[in-house]
């Protein structure tokens, strides 16, 4: 009796269907990790550890934001960052510097450059899954486990000439959908970041990455670590928060 078992079990997974790599939508994947990990709104305090060589500088920063299109960031160290504001509202970002007491709109090649002297660009802070659809092609590569977790494998190529990363690699996790690793490649093919996620937590339902690494392949030992210290979902806050207003108080 139980070789029969045995025997409709194997049949029943040689039967069912399985789904290939080629079949799987790689931007409806993109498009869960958004749904995983956007909230309605959220308040975060955070720290950055910015190592160049065998220096390292530690900045920290709170953060509100609102879904994924409206952030507000105030550095409170170290003393010459102190005061120093960061508002985005979609792809548009303004920084107060208190020292010079004015607002600058980043634009064009600003925001290319590094932010706040860390591995990521001002540009890194706007990407959002819908642009990544409208301006790459997408495939699926075959599985792989990172970690001793099982990953979706992503490629996107870009459909513009003039793209900062031309083709970028993700590694998603199949069951917290979260992005745990990128590779970010200019279009000559040469690796330019990476970034991976540390530490991930569970906030009630949802997973949510608390400590994650960049680094800038083009600066020599260079690395930035993000860790959350602090963070709560879904709270009120006042939408002058994210006002030229809220950069000059």
């Amino acid at each position: 009796m139980k070789k029969i078992k045995i025997i409709l079990v194997l049949i029943f997974i040689l039967l069912v269907p399985k789904v290939a790599a080629e079949d799987i939508d790689p931007f409806d994947i993109l498009s869960k990790i958004d749904s995983n990990m956007t909230f309605e709104s959220a308040y975060a305090e955070m720290k950055m550890i910015i190592t160049i060589k065998k220096r390292k500088i530690t900045k920290k920063f709170k953060s509100y934001s609102v879904g994924n299109t409206k952030s507000f960031i105030e550095f409170l160290s170290p003393v010459r960052d102190r005061g120093t504001k960061m508002l985005k509202k979609g792809k548009i970002i303004k920084i107060y510097y208190p020292s010079a007491e004015r607002i600058l709109r980043l634009s064009g090649h600003m925001l290319r450059q590094s932010m706040m002297g860390s591995d990521m660009s001002y540009e890194d802070m706007t990407e959002r899954s819908k642009e990544l659809r409208e301006e790459y092609s997408g495939e699926m590569f075959q599985n792989e486990v990172l970690d001793e977790n099982e990953c979706y494998v992503l490629m996107l190529t870009s459909k513009i000439k003039k793209q900062t990363y031309f083709k970028r690699k993700i590694w998603v996790d199949i069951k917290r959908f979260v992005g745990v690793k990128e590779e970010l490649y200019s279009k000559s093919g040469k690796l330019v970041k990476v970034s991976k996620v540390i530490e991930i937590k569970l906030f009630k339902n949802r997973y949510y990455p608390v400590e994650m690494i960049m680094e800038d392949k083009l600066r020599k030992n260079s690395s930035t670590r993000i860790i959350v210290e602090k963070i709560e979902f879904n709270i009120a806050i006042p939408e002058d928060m994210f006002s030229e207003r809220a950069l000059l108080k």
